[in-house]
C-alpha cells in the first residue's frame, strides 16, 4: 500500500519528569525473538506513562492516514476516547517510527482496528435507526390505538343493549369482539378497569343508598338495571379469561431434536491430510464437546476450542463453531507441525494442554468458523 509522503516527528512530551525518562523510543535496530517482548513492554510503559486514550485514538487516526486510509481514519476520530484500547495506538505509532511487526502482530492490529471501525459504523446505524423510530408511530402506539378501537365498540353493545330494553341474551358475546380484534393481552386491563368502575355504579344503584344516583337510573326498571350489572361482569370475566385463552396460545411448541450429523453437515473440514498422516475425526463431535483440537494445514494453526463456561458445551451453526470460550481458545503457530502435533495427540487433556501452554508463539484469536484446510484432530 502507498503511503503519504509525511515526515513522523518524533514525540517530546513536555512533563518534568520527561528528562529522566528518556526521549520516544525508536527501532533503528529490530528486537530479535530473544528480547522483542521485554523491549516492547518498555515501550508500552513509556507511552502508557506520558499518553491516555485520547492520545491513542490520534496515533491509531494518523497510523491510517498515513497508510492512505483517510476515510477510516475519520471515523476512528469520531469514536469516543472510551471505546480506544490505547496499546493499539501505541503499536500503530511504533510502526510510524520503525518497528516491524511479525506476521502474527499485524494480524492482530488489523484486526482491533476492524473491530473499532465496525464500532464505529454500528454506532452510526442505532443512531440512525433510533432516529427513524423516533419518526413513526410507535407499537405502543398501535396497541393503544386497537384497545381505543375495541373499548368503543364495547360501548356500541352496550348502548344497543340500552335501546333494546337491556335484556340479556346467548348472543352477547364480549370475548368474540376481543378476539377478533387481537387486542394485545397486556393491554386488556384498560379495558376491564373502565367495566369494574360501571358495574360497582350499577350495584350501588341497586343498592339505593344514593339518592341522586338512583335518580340517574330512574328510566330503567330493577330488572333492566340487575342486566346492566350482568352486561358488566361478562366483559369483565371475558377480558380475563381472554388473556388466558392468550397465554394458552403463545406457549412455544416444543423444538424437534435434531441429530448432531444435521447440525454439523455444513461446516467445512478437511477429511485427510497424507503429509502428516492426519485423519479428522466425525464432524459430529463437535456437536456438545466441551473441548477439541483442531488444525489449519496451510496457515500452520494449532486451534485449542474451549466450550464457553456457562453453557458447557459448544456446537456447530451453519459453517461455524459456536457458544466456545473466546478467551480461553487461541490458535498457535507450529513451527515443528510433525513432532508437536504428535505429542499433543498421544497426550491425555492436562498434559496436551501443558504442551500447548509450553508452545513458545503468539496466541491469537479463533474466530469459530471451518474451513477446508481444516483438521479436526480431537473432540470430546
Amino acid at each position: 500500500m502507498a503511503k503519504h509522503e509525511i515526515t513522523i516527528k518524533a514525540l517530546n512530551p513536555k512533563t518534568a519528569e520527561a528528562k529522566h525518562i528518556g526521549p520516544e523510543p525508536v527501532w533503528k535496530i529490530q528486537p530479535d525473538t530473544s528480547n522483542r517482548i521485554a523491549k516492547l513492554a518498555t515501550a508500552f510503559q513509556w507511552y502508557n506513562y506520558h499518553y491516555g486514550k485520547k492520545d491513542a485514538k490520534e496515533m491509531i487516526a494518523n497510523y491510517l492516514d498515513f497508510n492512505n486510509r483517510n476515510r477510516d481514519a475519520k471515523l476512528i476520530r469520531g469514536l469516543a476516547d472510551s471505546n480506544i484500547q490505547p496499546t493499539i495506538g501505541w503499536v500503530s505509532r511504533m510502526t510510524l517510527v520503525g518497528l516491524q511487526l511479525t506476521e502474527d502482530e499485524e494480524l492482530i492490529l488489523q484486526e482491533e482496528i476492524t473491530k473499532l471501525l465496525k464500532m464505529k459504523q454500528e454506532i452510526k446505524r442505532v443512531v440512525s435507526e433510533a432516529e427513524v423510530t423516533q419518526q413513526k408511530t410507535t407499537i405502543q402506539d398501535h396497541l393503544r390505538d386497537r384497545v381505543s378501537e375495541c373499548a368503543g365498540e364495547l360501548e356500541g353493545l352496550f348502548d344497543d343493549f340500552i335501546d333494546s330494553g337491556a335484556k340479556m341474551t346467548a348472543d352477547f358475546k364480549p370475548i368474540a369482539l376481543i378476539r377478533g380484534m387481537n387486542v394485545a393481552p397486556q393491554m386488556i386491563n384498560h379495558i376491564s378497569a373502565v367495566w369494574k368502575l360501571r358495574l360497582d355504579e350499577f350495584n350501588e344503584v341497586l343498592e339505593g343508598k344514593d339518592e341522586q344516583l338512583v335518580e340517574g337510573y330512574s328510566h330503567l326498571t330493577k330488572l333492566q338495571l340487575k342486566n346492566c350489572v350482568k352486561f358488566c361482569e361478562t366483559v369483565i370475566n371475558d377480558c380475563a379469561s381472554y388473556v388466558q385463552i392468550k397465554k394458552v396460545e403463545r406457549k412455544p411448541r416444543a423444538k424437534r431434536a435434531v441429530s448432531p450429523e444435521k447440525l454439523s453437515s455444513k461446516f467445512k473440514y478437511l477429511k485427510e491430510f497424507a503429509d502428516l498422516n492426519l485423519k479428522s475425526e466425525a464432524v459430529s463431535k463437535l456437536v456438545g464437546a466441551s473441548e477439541a483440537w483442531l488444525y489449519d494445514i496451510i496457515r500452520r494453526k494449532l486451534i485449542h476450542v474451549m466450550a464457553d463456561p456457562h453453557v458447557g458445551t459448544f456446537t456447530v451453526k451453519g459453517s461455524s463453531l459456536v457458544a466456545f470460550d473466546s478467551v480461553t481458545t487461541v490458535q498457535k503457530t507450529l513451527r515443528k507441525p510433525a513432532e508437536q502435533l504428535k505429542a499433543i495427540m498421544s497426550a491425555g487433556k492436562p498434559a496436551a494442554r501443558k504442551i500447548f501452554n509450553e508452545i513458545n508463539a503468539t496466541e491469537i484469536k479463533f474466530s469459530g468458523r471451518g474451513n477446508e484446510n481444516l483438521v479436526i484432530l480431537k473432540a470430546w
